[in-house]
């Protein structure tokens, strides 16, 4: 087996800053990506009665909305780093992640069957196997093993993805009237405590639109989700094009 997968430290680096962001509250500026500078003097309810609801009770509605499609799509950048990856509830996912600001090459991933795959360029192999290792791999996608998996988990399957952003609150969460946000009616729930925002549809079902880190702007520390429920093909790489990670002597 080859040694600990470090770039699973990016991995959890990109949990940890969007869990510590949600836990934080928000703070935006006023561009396109944060377009709720204040929270409005003159509240406006929620059509569909969200802001009536205990924040915490809301917020697990969310992820209940989330689990009844099936599937969503989530694609931005937060200081832990950026992803581009769709999630199939108890299915797996598929997308990419990556450094913040767009530095090195994305990471490919797929989960399915309770397994991870991913591929990338030279650089990421050698950082994942080692040097010698990665001679082996050459283009084709990395099956990683099951205790280094479980690192991956937050990119990997929606309801971790789900909890780790929207559920098990602690502190103050307060809501805001009704704001525009991407063009569509939404209230935010602002974490108080530590300063990131969840935008949801204040309309028909409580469906998330944006999340947002403190000081977001210019689309950094913004997390956007589309593709609620949308139908998606998740595609195990050929045998042929796979090594498994278990079969790797360490460098």
């Amino acid at each position: 087996m080859p040694s600990e997968l470090r770039r699973a430290v990016a991995a959890s680096a990109l949990l940890a800053g969007v869990t510590a962001t949600a836990a934080c509250g928000i703070v935006t500026g006023e561009d396109d990506t944060a377009p709720l500078p204040d929270i409005a003097t003159e509240r406006v309810g929620a059509e569909n009665g969200l802001d009536k609801m205990p924040p915490a009770d809301a917020l697990d509605m969310v992820v209940q909305e989330l689990e009844t499609e099936g599937s969503f799509h989530v694609s931005g950048e937060v200081s832990g780093g950026a992803l581009d990856i769709t999630y199939l509830f108890g299915q797996g996912a598929i997308g990419s992640f990556g450094d913040a600001g767009g530095e090195g090459s994305p990471v490919e991933i797929v989960a399915a069957d309770g397994r991870i795959y991913v591929a990338g360029d030279e650089a990421f192999l050698i950082e994942t196997v080692g040097e010698e290792a990665a001679k082996t791999i050459g283009g084709k996608w990395l099956l990683l093993a099951a205790d280094s998996a479980t690192e991956f988990d937050v990119l990997a399957d929606g309801e971790t993805f789900a909890e780790a952003v929207f559920g098990d609150w602690a502190g103050q969460i307060e809501t805001t009237g009704v704001r525009e946000v991407d063009g569509v009616p939404a209230i935010g729930f602002l974490f108080r405590e530590t300063g990131a925002t969840l935008w949801v549809a204040a309309s028909g079902d409580p469906r998330p639109l944006r999340f947002e880190e403190a000081g977001a702007s210019g689309g950094k520390g913004v997390l956007k989700f589309d593709g609620i429920g949308a139908e998606v093909k998740l595609a195990i790489p050929a045998e042929d094009d796979v090594v498994d990670a278990e079969n790797l002597e360490a460098d």
